[in-house]
């Protein structure tokens, strides 16, 4: 697996390139490029280090303390190299480099902690959850201190979907990238009660409903995928309902209204993800009709 970080010389470039070690760690052909991008004013495109030394400009000799740091912070066993780039967006400079070196998603550290007490992405992260051709993986503090606590490693992977049709695409990239990374799947659905009448019985048989598509639809893909579906009053307390262990990493679909290959994160998954304290990605759809 081959990722790009978007690295800042900070707590949260640190964060990016630990979140990434752990995603490609043990993977075919792991390897990590990470981007220090900078303002289009900046004199120089550089590659530090790598196979290409051939530097179109001098790099400052800041960039260069600042790519020596990172490179310091990736674990043995993982190759890395450093590129710094010169941009106008910082996001499209990050999708421009991730489709150059054929990344596999981009790692970016370091989500805010909102003043509601949820998690919300920061500007440039919530300017590639709505762009974005490839899987977006976020990390914060309280998600890494869940991933230190099994050691850096990943240890199981929950696809989230919904409970209406179109599951079958997330759940199936959700699959191969937990067979690269040899880590157990989890399937999780989330019912907001009072998205339905207010029936017990109908909610009982809407819960039993959705998880027989579900175990009906992995077991069609081939797959050994535990299964849950949980539902509360409203979607922040079905997903207070869900458990989690150490060394999670959780992963959500786009859209349905994204365009083929591309992100875009839907209020629902935007909710959850601001709920989650694990590392997350999320990945984009493939097929517009689904």
């Amino acid at each position: 697996m081959k990722l790009l970080v978007g690295y800042t010389a900070d707590q949260r470039g640190a964060e990016a390139i630990e979140l990434a070690s752990a995603l490609v760690a043990g993977t075919r052909d792991a390897s990590l490029k990470i981007a220090i991008v900078l303002p289009a004013s900046t004199p120089f495109n550089a590659v530090y280090p790598g196979g290409d030394h051939g530097f179109s400009t001098i790099l400052s000799a800041q960039v260069d303390r600042w790519a020596a740091e990172a490179l310091a912070l990736v674990p043995e066993g993982i190759a890395a190299s450093a590129v710094a780039r010169s941009v106008p967006s910082v996001a499209e400079g990050l999708i421009a480099l991730g489709e150059e070196f054929g990344a596999h998603g981009i790692v970016l550290g370091g989500r805010k902690r909102h003043r509601a007490g949820f998690f919300s992405p920061g500007a440039i992260a919530n300017a590639l959850l709505h762009s974005s051709p490839m899987a977006v993986f976020m990390s914060s503090p309280a998600s890494l201190a869940t991933l230190r606590a099994a050691n850096g490693k990943i240890t199981r992977l929950t696809a989230f979907v919904g409970d209406r049709p179109g599951a079958r695409e997330v759940i199936g990239l959700s699959a191969r990238i937990a067979a690269a990374c040899a880590l157990p799947l989890r399937v999780a659905t989330l019912i907001s009660q009072a998205e339905l009448a207010n029936s017990e019985q109908e909610l009982g048989d809407h819960l039993a409903k959705t998880r027989s598509y579900l175990e009906e639809l992995t077991e069609s893909l081939g797959l050994d995928a535990a299964i849950e579906v949980v539902s509360g009053q409203g979607l922040d307390e079905a997903t207070a309902q869900l458990s989690w262990q150490d060394g999670d990493l959780a992963l959500l679909g786009s859209a349905r209204l994204a365009a083929p290959r591309r992100l875009f994160i839907g209020p629902k998954a935007q909710r959850i993800l601001g709920q989650l304290n694990v590392p997350m990605g999320v990945i984009p759809t493939l097929d517009a009709a689904r």
